[in-house]
């Protein structure tokens, strides 16, 4: 399923920058739960054993984000986009 969200141009330049800024937390996060995630007690057993899953998670996450700023950036705007609808529709 898929929805269309229409955003002011403020919105989208809010969502983008946010999205961008937070880059390097989320890298940051990555890290630590993969380092976390291979961390061992004394007797071997694994001592934070959900880390690695919380890595795949940011990782997938990190990548779901960049693919939404490229489609904010390359969206067009609501007036071409109207436009053209309306050279289809003829």
């Amino acid at each position: 399923m898929a929805k269309v969200i229409t955003l002011t141009e403020e919105q989208a330049a809010t969502l983008t920058t946010y999205i961008l800024i937070t880059t390097q937390y989320r890298e940051r996060e990555i890290e630590a739960s993969a380092r976390l995630g291979l961390k061992t007690n004394d007797d071997g057993v694994i001592k934070y054993p959900n880390m690695l899953a919380n890595a795949e998670w940011w990782r997938i996450t990190h990548r779901e984000l960049a693919g939404i700023v490229a489609q904010v950036d390359n969206a067009p705007d609501l007036e071409n986009a109207k436009k053209h609808r309306q050279r289809a529709d003829r």
